[in-house]
Parts: structure tokens; C-alpha cells; sequence
């Protein structure tokens, strides 16, 4: 396997693991908190990561974007399709070479906005009362 795709999909697998730290132990109301009505919630932010999620499958494999009109789910559901579609996401990088001028693109694009967007359901969390516990993610088995 090439190295950029290699590359790709520990990135990828490293934003799962974040992911479900910064959201494992939410309160069962956390996917609708607002801090104002300029805000997303989390279930929007969430559901906004999964649109990039499969706009960047659609970009490796070279097809069209399909129309950004998902079913708004449950703070359950919105993090179980996310999370089913980084699987997608990195089956489609183990199948597709992906060179290096699409690599540094989905790192500068979609995959930077997906990591910005964990920092804030983390933050949100923290905000909702949910602690966060401390690790090293640079020794974290991902």
C-alpha cells in the first residue's frame, strides 16, 4: 500500500478514537445543546463531519457529490453514521491509490475540518459537563 494511504487511513482511524473520546459519556440530551441560536448543536456539527465524511469518499473515488439533504438523527444516530462512514471512508483509501497532490488536498480540505470540528463537540462536552479525560494520544493504540 502506498504511503500517502497509509498515512490516510491512520488519520482517519485516529479521528474515530478521538471522536469517541470527545463524545463517550455525553448526557443523553448533549446532541441538542446550543450555546446560541448562532451555534450548531452537536448533532448538527456531527452531522455536518458525516457530509464531509462522504464527500471525501466521493472525491477518492472520483464520483459526484450527492445532495446534502440528510435525515437529522438523534445524538445516537448521528454519531453511529458518522463513525459508519469513516469505516466506508477508510475502505475506500485501502482500495483507491491516492497520490500525493489528492492527498495534501483531503488533509487541507475535509479531513482538517473534520479534526477542527471534534476540538468542538469536545469543548462543547467539557461545556455540558461531561470531563474529558486526560491521555497521551501520541501513545494511544489506534
Amino acid at each position: 500500500m502506498d504511503s500517502s494511504n497509509q498515512l490516510l487511513i491512520h488519520l482517519i482511524k485516529t479521528i474515530q478514537y478521538r471522536f469517541v473520546k470527545a463524545t463517550q459519556g455525553s448526557k443523553a440530551d448533549f446532541g441538542v445543546v446550543k450555546l446560541n441560536k448562532h451555534t450548531r448543536s452537536p448533532n448538527e456539527i456531527i452531522q455536518h463531519m458525516y457530509d464531509l465524511a462522504v464527500k471525501t469518499t466521493c472525491l477518492i473515488k472520483g464520483e459526484s457529490f450527492p445532495v446534502s439533504s440528510y435525515q437529522s438523527l438523534d445524538f445516537t444516530g448521528e454519531t453511529n453514521r458518522f463513525l459508519d462512514e469513516m469505516k466506508e471512508l477508510s475502505l475506500t483509501i485501502e482500495e483507491v491509490t491516492i497520490d500525493i497532490v489528492l492527498c495534501k488536498k483531503l488533509l487541507q480540505g475535509p479531513i482538517s475540518d473534520i479534526i477542527t470540528h471534534i476540538g468542538q463537540i469536545a469543548m462543547l462536552s467539557g461545556l455540558h459537563g461531561n470531563k474529558i479525560p486526560s491521555e497521551s494520544f501520541y501513545q494511544a493504540d489506534i
